[in-house]
């Protein structure tokens, strides 16, 4: 038998009881139908198992809320993007595992931007590799890295690759037998994409 307090409830045997559904710190947290959760051990009697579920009851008001918690949390600023071409599209934003500060976005029009503090500011990037006139034409859609190797694939069809967290990249060839352009790319370990 269980007597309702509120978001808590009292079983017969005296355990005090939290309904996880009915807590605002609790919403969300888990995806399978949550569960009582057990607040305090059975009491004695009725006296001190209300005594306990005020009690309970007044540390979950002093647990802080969600607009409580929101603002705590850190907020966005705006960065200012060096984009050497007028409305240019940006498709893929990626870190470096082995260095989650070292980060990229590539994008149309040869858009290939690196930072080295996290995304506080970004610096223009080109490849060795590539003809400037040329690397304009291309469209860098998607990248990844994987303990500092890192994969880029675009349009007309290009892979490039570093092993060394982006300080020098390479191109890699692609056979003209293959049928259409990549599309994705992953970086599985040292040498290996898909």
């Amino acid at each position: 038998r269980r007597s309702m307090l509120g978001l808590i409830s009292l079983t017969s045997s005296g355990a005090l009881l939290a309904d996880p559904v009915a807590l605002p710190s609790c919403r969300g947290a888990t995806r399978s139908p949550p569960s009582p959760v057990l607040l305090a051990a059975p009491a004695p009697n009725r006296r001190d198992a209300l005594a306990g579920a005020a009690l309970a009851g007044a540390s979950l008001a002093a647990t802080p809320t969600s607009a409580q918690a929101a603002a705590k949390a850190p907020t966005w600023a705006p960065v200012q993007l060096p984009l050497a071409t007028e409305a240019p599209i940006l498709f893929d934003i990626e870190f470096d595992e082995a260095n989650p500060k070292n980060g990229f976005i590539v994008g149309n029009k040869g858009t290939f931007l690196q930072t080295t503090d996290g995304g506080s500011s970004w610096q223009a990037k080109s490849f060795a590799n590539l003809d400037p006139d040329e690397e304009i034409n291309y469209r860098f859609t998607k990248m990844s890295f994987r303990d500092g190797e890192g994969w880029i694939i675009g349009k007309p069809a290009i892979l490039l690759h570093t092993r060394d967290s982006g300080a020098s990249w390479e191109r890699v060839p692609l056979s003209p037998k293959l049928p259409g352009d990549p599309y994705n790319v992953v970086a599985l370990g040292p040498g290996k994409a898909e």
